[in-house]
């Protein structure tokens, strides 16, 4: 999934997917817990709800990246309270709308993928507004595909347990999981020189990078000649989950999902320094 375009395409079938499954879903279903800690499945779709992508594309297609009304300036960005007014929204959104939650999220999802379907060749580097600093339309809508995926995940995920992302899905997140990475890792001064872990994905699209922790930060870079510390191995699925934060390392390593070659030590200890984007 190399182009926008093609991405454009992907965002649409997850998008009917989704919607299918919504108009399906029983009414008492909605106040079920999802995977998201302290969010119901109505939670989640209001917190989809509140994603208004299609109205800073327009904007940023428009020469307009700065902050719409009521939103903060990126130089107050502080991404703590970032997390905690998306949690706030979410509830907000869900009680604002109520039974008709479902009624009034289908047409916000399908007005954002219009609009990123009506993007034309030269505009997919026009810079938009994000709280933490201007991202260009095609990282805007791979930040669309990433949260219709993960959230349609912590939701069916809880009402099927043998729900599973699909193979081009997998193939978008893999290529987008260093915005994840970068948010995920948790500081820890005992570290004291570089930790390197290799990923060798198989199925259904294979990859191999590495992933280097330091104490402060850590960063996503290709293989190179340098050897590992640790190898994982497992399937791209099970690549973007452990990513996103939505499946523990230690539990893909006890159920076979994850294994690996290295120091024991520092495989555990990836789990505990990485907590998924």
């Amino acid at each position: 999934m190399v182009t926008p375009q093609q991405r454009v395409i992907v965002l649409r079938a997850e998008a009917e997917d989704f919607k299918n499954y919504l108009n399906e879903l029983p009414a008492e279903a909605w106040s079920q817990p999802s995977a998201c800690a302290g969010w119901t499945i109505a939670d989640v779709v209001g917190h989809l709800y509140g994603q208004n992508f299609a109205s800073r594309i327009t904007r940023g297609l428009e020469g307009d990246a700065s902050p719409p009304e009521g939103a903060p300036a990126v130089a107050d960005h502080d991404e703590d309270r970032f997390a905690e007014d998306i949690f706030q929204r979410a509830l907000s959104n869900r009680e604002q709308h109520g039974e008709n939650l479902l009624e009034s999220f289908i047409p916000r999802l399908d007005e954002s993928v219009q609009v990123f379907n009506n993007v034309g060749p030269d505009d997919w580097e026009k810079p938009c507004y994000w709280p933490p600093g201007p991202e260009p339309v095609r990282v805007l809508l791979d930040m669309r595909i990433a949260e219709l995926t993960m959230h349609a995940w912590d939701i069916r995920s809880t009402t099927d347990a043998g729900y599973h992302l699909s193979d081009d899905s997998v193939g978008v997140l893999m290529q987008t999981v260093d915005r994840a990475v970068r948010r995920a890792f948790r500081p820890d001064e005992g570290i004291q020189q570089p930790i390197r872990y290799r990923f060798n994905v198989i199925g259904p699209y294979e990859a191999a990078c590495d992933i280097v922790m330091t104490n402060q930060r850590t960063h996503i870079e290709p293989c190179n000649a340098q050897p590992a510390d640790v190898t994982f191995r497992c399937d791209g699925e099970t690549y973007v989950l452990v990513m996103y934060g939505r499946l523990k390392v230690f539990d893909a390593l006890a159920d076979g999902r994850l294994t690996f070659d290295g120091d024991p030590g520092l495989a555990v200890g990836f789990g505990r320094r990485f907590v998924g984007g």
